[in-house]
């Protein structure tokens, strides 16, 4: 009798859990629309989603190459007598248009040479031993007074000398 005592309901009751389970209400049926702020958002939400991923960016930073093509300028005979060009030395020495300028000096002056022109284009050439800093200081310079730049590589510089030499071939 002790042992029944004991453990009163191990005969013939069956075991329970611990914890009461309680019954979900069941999912009401869809009968219109969802809120407008919902929807509004999750399509703005994906709008603006492609627009940063698909949009160019208006602005651009740095040095713009364009890998695309072969020639990033198309050479064709210029109405203007005179070419606008920077060229940087060894020792930050910055030449416009042949002649020496200062680098502290080197925007107002190039900024009152562009403002006598139509045409805003800026032909760069650095030699092989300057400093990339110097280089980048000129690019920037050119850039930020809205001169569209034109850099002469080694590269360019040799084809340049190349059709120089055939067109004065094709002369004499």
């Amino acid at each position: 009798m002790a042992m029944e005592s004991q453990s009163p309901h191990i005969s013939g009751n069956a075991l329970r859990n611990v914890l009461a389970w309680h019954r979900h209400r069941p999912t009401p049926l869809i009968r219109q629309l969802p809120d407008f702020g919902l929807i509004f958002g999750a399509v703005l939400g994906i709008l603006i989603v492609l627009f940063m991923v698909l949009r160019e960016p208006l602005h651009y930073h740095g040095l713009p190459i364009d890998l695309r093509t072969h020639d990033s300028v198309i050479w064709e005979k210029s109405p203007w007598q005179e070419t606008l060009s920077v060229y940087l030395a060894v020792g930050e020495k910055y030449y416009l248009n042949g002649q020496q300028v200062p680098r502290e000096a080197l925007r107002t002056n190039l900024q009152q040479a562009l403002r006598r022109r139509m045409v805003w284009i800026v032909y760069f050439e650095a030699d092989y031993d300057t400093l990339n800093a110097d280089a980048i200081y000129a690019m920037d310079t050119i850039q930020g007074l809205g001169a569209k730049l034109v850099w002469i590589t080694p590269k360019v510089r040799k084809e340049l000398q190349q059709r120089d030499r055939s067109a004065q071939q094709r002369l004499n």
